[in-house]
């Protein structure tokens, strides 16, 4: 009894491979001369197709992405004049009316004696 137990504590040893375990057969199997015909075959069985035309491409067809993006451009120049130029056109105006009164005061202050320049002051608290 001791030997039987001695035998089956010995390690199995283990077959990795699954064709040989089951006799090297996968169990599938072609027909003879399969391969040989196998494209005409198919193409036989395809259904038949006409090929497109190709496509006439017109003038217009080609000039209107350029025309698209000459309007985009145009239309952004336009909003460009409509919003940013005012503001701009504000902004020179009231730089030139500073300057003007900038002007305007240096002239009263060399125009002017000390006398008037008082009195005008004077006038304005009353």
């Amino acid at each position: 009894m001791r030997q039987s137990i001695e035998k089956t504590t010995q390690p199995m040893k283990k077959n990795n491979d699954i064709l040989e375990q089951i006799g090297g057969q996968t169990g599938y199997k072609v027909p003879e001369g399969y391969f040989d015909n196998l494209s005409a075959r198919i193409v036989e069985q395809l259904p038949e197709r006409e090929l497109p035309q190709p496509e006439i491409v017109t003038t217009w067809q080609k000039l209107r992405p350029y025309l698209y993006m000459a309007a985009m451009f145009a239309g952004i120049w336009l909003m460009v004049q409509a919003f940013v130029a005012p503001a701009v056109e504000a902004e020179k105006e009231m730089t030139a009316a500073l300057e003007q009164e900038e002007d305007l005061e240096e002239y009263m202050l060399y125009s002017m004696d000390e006398y008037t320049i008082f009195e005008t002051l004077y006038a304005d608290t009353e």
